[in-house]
């Protein structure tokens, strides 16, 4: 008879089912958050936008660079667009330190994908920002900010940087 195993956790997700709106999004936020403080882990947050004009960075391109996002998170991480050109990823158990590493192999798939996906011919970045409960925030609407916060900042000093809590 043929065992069947549990998925692992650390593999890459390809379900669509880690995509999700905005309200869920803030229920799982919160709920993890809870999680968090009594199982003693770690949960960041990575919001990315793509470095481009307001009119250009279009909710459909947002969605299809989202959707892109899951294959390279792990099954229970989280990815949900906030408008209106925000992807957001949920990282359960990531500490800051691995912030970067994670962002890197986001960056590897999106950024060459974008130019597809734009229809034209330049290349374009991301300006990203994050941060971790309860290394760098004390609860998720704080976390949620600072990557909202630091993402911005990023775009607004010139784009295709990362700016992380400290």
């Amino acid at each position: 008879m043929e065992e069947l195993l549990a998925p692992s956790v650390n593999v890459p997700s390809l379900d669509p089912q880690n995509f999700v709106d905005e309200r869920l999004f803030a229920f799982l936020l919160h709920h993890e958050i809870h999680k968090a403080t009594r199982l003693r882990y770690c949960l960041s947050i990575l919001c990315l936008t793509p470095d481009l004009p307001p009119g250009e960075a279009t909710l459909s391109l947002t969605n299809q660079l989202a959707k892109a996002a899951i294959g390279h998170v792990r099954a229970t991480d989280v990815v949900s667009i906030l408008p209106p050109s925000c992807i957001t990823l949920l990282l359960i158990d990531a500490e800051t330190r691995n912030l970067r590493e994670i962002l890197q192999r986001l960056r590897e798939t999106l950024e060459p994908l974008s130019l597809a996906l734009g229809g034209n011919d330049r290349r374009f970045t991301l300006s990203v920002g994050g941060g971790c409960y309860p290394q760098t925030a004390t609860n998720g609407n704080e976390l949620l900010l600072q990557g909202l916060e630091l993402m911005s900042r990023a775009k607004a000093e010139g784009g295709n940087r990362l700016y992380l809590a400290s």
